[in-house]
């Protein structure tokens, strides 16, 4: 097999960022070429019905509104909030259609595992001739067929939303979810579109005490305004007056106010939402004869027993860390993402997305030469995360990456 050029850049993720990374790098002279498991941007369109908290102008990455712009693409309105939807039909879709992706996105194809050839992951550790040895990238596309495709710079975009936390406490799997886990939901139910039907008149347990958890459950609590017999209840490891505590003077208005009618909800205001706070779940236990489940809760040392139709388990999501186990990655033992950059969003004292500042490259760079974890992905388990963030951390990197390209351009290979 003959070496890939030296500007050969594979990208793992068709998403905001992973688009964004492909015309900047594309921009600065690289052969670039994307892979996306799914559908250009399938992550929000997984959440399409739930609006923004960040308005469009905030979530637009730079290079990719030039190259827009340059197509005679129109901008919506700065100020507005989109939905997950409104962001992939009316942003990602036509960015990956630009005639500069052409060829380069590839949809419905798996990057599966992530190496280098010809060397295993404790081979040359910290020795620049790792370096010579490409990235290897074993792909598989819906019939299961499979590939390598080789480069000489790899991005991982891929994000978190496919990866949601399990049930249990201490973050493990509660008795019987590995089995169960098929008919639970673990995303943000479309509660009031898509899936009425499926909560409507029946009594629905939500696990989590974030965004993801609140917005689900201020549905249910308005669907149960809508349909007699519709009822939730919300488990959460924190108490009451501690769920949602949100921001003091919050610019992100509709943040604020998903925020306060969630802890009016954990506070008791509505007659269909219980609240059971200070809790964890422990097992689940599924009547195939009724079709509903028992929930096994404990609070403290005390034992409780919720009957409910449906369970959504909205308790955040994880990087998968799996991809690239064969690489050379400093991995965070608190986040899971990138060791530097935890450390680093750690010392800054902050939790806000809004607050929190942005580390480039130094930051992101592994001991593994030329590979980039991006985007959400970046940040593990944290949600303080901001799209702004993202492109900010592209364009740093590219750069970078150019940079070293230029240099073993220059230098002469053995």
């Amino acid at each position: 097999m003959s070496l890939p050029a030296h500007n050969a850049l594979a990208i793992v993720g068709a998403g905001p960022i992973g688009l964004e990374a492909a015309l900047c790098a594309i921009d600065r002279g690289f052969d670039v070429h994307v892979f996306e498991r799914g559908e250009v941007g399938a992550h929000p369109q997984a959440w399409g019905h739930v609006r923004m908290f960040t308005p469009w102008k905030m979530n637009l990455g730079p290079v990719s509104s030039r190259h827009l712009r340059a197509a005679g693409w129109s901008a919506p309105d700065p100020e507005a909030l989109p939905t997950g939807g409104e962001f992939v039909e009316g942003y990602l879709r036509p960015l990956a259609a630009l005639p500069a992706l052409q060829g380069r996105v590839h949809l419905h194809a798996q990057v599966v595992h992530m190496s280098r050839r010809g060397a295993l992951k404790g081979d040359l550790p910290d020795r620049p001739e790792r370096r010579e040895h490409p990235f290897r990238l074993l792909v598989r596309d819906p019939g299961g067929r499979e590939n390598y495709i080789h480069s000489f710079a790899l991005i991982d975009a891929s994000g978190v939303y496919g990866q949601p936390n399990w049930a249990g406490d201490g973050g493990i799997p509660a008795r019987q979810e590995l089995y169960l886990a098929p008919q639970l939901s673990y995303h943000v139910d479309d509660v009031l579109g898509l899936r009425r039907d499926r909560h409507a008149g029946r009594r629905t347990l939500v696990l989590g005490g974030g965004a993801s958890a609140a917005t689900t459950i201020l549905a249910l609590a308005q669907l149960a305004d809508q349909v007699p017999g519709t009822s939730a209840v919300w488990v959460t490891r924190q108490q009451a007056h501690q769920v949602c505590p949100g921001v003091a003077g919050d610019p992100l208005a509709e943040r604020a106010k998903l925020y306060e009618r969630a802890r009016a909800l954990a506070g008791g205001t509505h007659a269909a939402v219980l609240h059971a706070g200070g809790a964890v779940i422990e097992g689940f236990e599924f009547n195939s004869a009724t079709h509903r489940y028992r929930v096994l809760l404990r609070s403290g040392e005390q034992a409780r027993v919720e009957e409910v139709d449906h369970v959504i388990v909205n308790t955040g999501y994880g990087p998968d860390h799996s991809l690239y186990r064969e690489l050379q990655v400093r991995e965070s033992h608190l986040t899971r993402g990138p060791a530097t950059l935890a450390d680093a969003l750690r010392g800054a004292g902050s939790s806000d997305c809004l607050s929190t500042p942005v580390f480039g490259s130094d930051a992101l760079a592994h001991p593994e030469p030329a590979f980039y974890i991006l985007g959400h992905k970046s940040y593990g388990r944290s949600p303080a995360f901001l799209l702004e963030t993202g492109y900010q951390q592209v364009g740093s990197v590219i750069e970078r990456l150019a940079e070293e390209q230029h240099g073993l351009m220059a230098a002469p290979r053995a």
